[in-house]
């Protein structure tokens, strides 16, 4: 069997602990205000606005309805337990549905005649084009009901559809490395962990608790979702047991009242072809019952040699009105992605160093695959209850297997010769399935007491998951050195016979590994004078973790890993209305992770990470909410975060007491008319007692970090729909495994340049690393988890809208 089989990338999954909190940069206080001075002197749109674009009309708002790396069993993770659900002021199907000419009609009412005969007479009505916006005006992330983003006492960041289609993002992967404050750190060809100030995040589904997003599974394309949600921080109140960095919420998409289609044609760089449809249809003339579909197929190469991509999937989802205050939701997507030389990332030198001898090297062989099929299914189920009041239940059913076969580097890459050596003994084959079962039920309303509204949220949730993964016996013996980092395609495949699931082979070996946690939570809203939010909340949990040996190994007897009751996450939080535009907040959250699995060299788990939070900061929203801008400092104090065993590849250690603390700034939606930006700049400092690593802090978060998208389309003029934008990314150095393994600090430019050609068509051409800077996104591991980033590349793509 492979010496590397079962391990894995370094996770890191840490809660925080904090101490204190510094003081809001004064330029950023002052930039906010300034925002404020200018948002009451000269407003984005008039007052006589009756339709705001960045708002639903009137007439279509309704109360939400609910919705819904590799593979390893012995990766430290957390089980997921988020709680987020729709915005619940979605906009239209017309909007939903597709992603056409993305202007719309904004009509001024006439105000009623002046007393004043010598005022001048009213305008007549005025239509003006205006694209959608990058921000959303509520989001329900945070409490599971439609609140502003400024009352939300957390960092939050939206990746709205608008802002998918102008910078081209079609996996989860994409979009994660576009958002204020995040790491992508790739773990294969299919997959990717996000780190947000230095710990991993965890993820939900429709406010649906999701342990899918903790089994480094290869994720469902980006073509189902809606938007992305990113709280960043502990956010165990929802959630249980997770990351202390925070919770993605993957939005799906909901079937309109009104009947759209739409669809793209993608071709790009690396043999990268890609189609896909979107359609929304009542399926009664009432409206009462509706149907969308989100289909898609691509077939695409890669940068580096030989690995090869076929990916299809299919989503649709049933939303029926059963009564005009109960409404059920049921969702299926499915996908399918069969990957050749799967691709782990690069080995170090023999120096320790990152390899740079070109970015198309391959460490696995044509003959080598990855498999992956996915299903996924959602029910919900919404009651409103008076007029303030609403009771939801809803459940996810999570299923994917997978199978692989690659041969693993044996030795690591001449630093000057780039050879190295390979083994039949190394070669890495699993099969394997993982299941997650997750339920919420919670109620949410308001209710009126001493002359002012209160807001009460209470509920359970359950979340589990089973991981199950097999080893096969290893038979072969060939040596083969002298292999070029730049031709592994000259490593045989094994022999007929000598990679083996059969009991019966003796070698062949299988783990089951299984979880569970449920908990009561619950979250006031109090406003005890006028403009002062005071949130209190606390959640207590249990959580179950236990494993053994199964087929094909001889099945053995249950064993507890862990065994956690009655833990407590206390939760407060407070938001003041400084203006009707700017708001002041500070929080308080703790978080505790259990780290499951034989994670010791000397066998035997981890002890659970537990960590707080401080965070405040000052959050503005104008132009009726189409522009959001924030700032924060936190501080983060947790224990017992896994860090990579440096003489045990593959195996654990736990750190001592680790000190994060930073502050942010982003600011997202339109600043003027057909002007939209995403920017934003994070600034982390880590300490860590008793360090294995001195420059342990750099793997997970870097120091600086720089993220800005900005696009502007011509409204008149012979170049009327003519759209350009741009985008940098910028990061300071990113540490690896060893102090010779680092990622100095870069900077790359991605760009597009769009033409509406009518009302229903739009040609758009994205480009991305400009600059063809050559350097590395991920440099964490030896024998790989080294991940050069693509060079300069391209893609054109044809969207239509009916």
């Amino acid at each position: 069997m492979s010496r590397f089989s079962k391990a894995s990338g370094p996770v890191g999954i840490i809660p925080a602990r904090i101490v204190r909190v510094g003081v809001i940069p004064a330029g950023i206080l002052l930039c906010g205000c300034m925002i404020a001075h200018h948002a009451h002197a000269t407003p984005h749109h008039p007052p006589q606005t009756l339709t705001n674009p960045a708002r639903p009309n009137p007439v279509r708002t309704r109360a939400a309805q609910p919705s819904a790396g590799r593979p390893s069993a012995t990766r430290p993770r957390a089980i997921e337990s988020s709680a987020v659900q729709p915005n619940p002021t979605r906009p239209t199907a017309a909007r939903t549905a597709t992603a056409g000419p993305r202007t719309h009609a904004t009509t001024r009412a006439v105000p009623p005649p002046q007393a004043d005969s010598t005022l001048p007479r009213p305008e007549a009505i005025e239509v003006r084009a205006n694209r959608g916006s990058y921000t959303v005006p509520t989001t329900d992330l945070w409490g599971k009901s439609g609140v502003a983003l400024k009352d939300v006492p957390h960092s939050v960041s939206v990746i709205t559809q608008e802002r998918m289609q102008d910078s081209n993002m079609l996996t989860m992967t994409d979009a994660m490395r576009q958002v204020n404050g995040i790491r992508v750190l790739p773990g294969s060809s299919a997959n990717s962990n996000f780190y947000s100030r230095g710990y991993q995040l965890t993820t939900s589904l429709d406010g649906t608790p999701n342990a899918a997003g903790t089994l480094n599974n290869a994720t469902f394309d980006l073509s189902m979702y809606e938007r992305i949600e990113v709280l960043r921080g502990s956010a165990g109140l929802l959630q249980g047991a997770g990351g202390a960095g925070g919770v993605v919420n993957e939005v799906t998409k909901k079937p309109g009242h009104d009947f759209a289609l739409g669809g793209a044609v993608s071709v790009g760089s690396f043999d990268n072809y890609r189609a896909d449809i979107d359609l929304s249809t009542p399926l009664n003339r009432s409206g009462t019952l509706r149907f969308r579909t989100a289909d898609l197929f691509e077939d695409n190469r890669y940068f580096y040699q030989y690995s090869h991509s076929r990916k299809w999937q299919a989503y649709g989802a049933l939303e029926w009105d059963i009564t005009p205050t109960t409404t059920f939701l049921v969702s299926h997507a499915a996908q399918q992605q069969d990957i050749t030389a799967p691709y782990f990332g690069l080995p170090v030198t023999t120096d320790r160093t990152l390899w740079y001898g070109g970015r198309s090297a391959n460490p696995s062989q044509p003959w080598g695959y990855s498999n992956y099929m996915t299903q996924q299914t959602a029910v919900s189920l919404s009651q409103k209850i008076g007029r303030n009041w609403t009771l939801t239940a809803r459940g996810t059913f999570y299923d994917q297997s997978y199978d692989m076969l690659y041969n693993e580097p044996w030795t690591t890459i001449g630093a000057k010769s780039g050879l190295l050596t390979y083994e039949d003994q190394g070669i890495s084959a699993q099969k394997g399935t993982n299941s997650s079962r997750s339920a919420d039920i919670y109620a949410t309303g308001a209710f009126r007491l001493f002359h002012h509204t209160h807001h009460l949220l209470a509920g359970f949730n359950y979340n589990s998951y089973d991981q199950y993964v097999a080893y096969p016996d290893i038979t072969g013996s060939g040596v083969y050195d002298n292999i070029s980092i730049r031709n592994t395609a000259a490593i045989p495949a094994p022999a007929a016979g000598s990679v083996s699931y059969a009991a019966s082979s003796g070698g062949a070996e299988g783990r089951d590994d299984a979880a569970y946690q449920w908990g009561f939570y619950g979250q006031l809203r109090l406003e005890p004078v006028r403009g002062l939010s005071v949130v209190l909340g606390g959640r207590v949990s249990r959580f179950y973790e236990h494993a053994r040996d199964t087929s094909p190994s001889p099945r053995g007897a249950w064993a507890t890993r862990s065994d956690i009751h009655a833990q407590l996450t206390p939760y407060l939080g407070s938001v003041y209305q400084i203006t009707p535009h700017l708001s002041w907040y500070a929080s308080y959250a703790s978080i505790f992770t259990p780290s499951v699995g034989d994670m010791r060299y000397r066998g035997g788990g981890l002890a659970p990470q537990l960590g707080n939070q401080v965070e405040t900061g000052f959050k503005g929203e104008y132009f009726h909410g189409r522009l959001n801008v924030s700032t924060a400092l936190f501080r983060m104090e947790s224990v017992n975060q896994p860090l990579s065993d440096p003489e045990h590849v593959g195996f654990y250690i736990t750190t001592g007491p680790i000190r994060r603390q930073g502050w942010e700034a982003q600011m997202d939606g339109e600043i003027l008319p057909n002007l939209s930006v995403s920017i934003g700049y994070t600034y982390l400092d880590t300490k860590l007692s008793n360090p294995s690593s001195a420059d342990f802090g750099g793997a997970y978060s870097p120091h600086h970090m720089f993220k800005s998208w900005v696009h502007y389309t011509l409204p008149a003029g012979r170049l009327k729909g003519l759209s350009l934008g741009a985008g940098i990314d910028a990061s300071s150095n990113l540490h690896g495994g060893y102090p010779t393994t680092v990622q100095g600090g870069y900077m790359t430019i991605d760009s597009v340049i769009g033409y509406v050609i009518n009302r229903h068509l739009r040609l758009q051409l994205n480009a991305n690393n400009l600059t063809n800077r050559y350097y590395y996104e991920r440099a964490s591991g030896v024998w790989q988890f080294n991940f050069p980033a693509a060079p300069r590349n391209f893609m054109a793509t044809l969207r239509a809208t009916y």
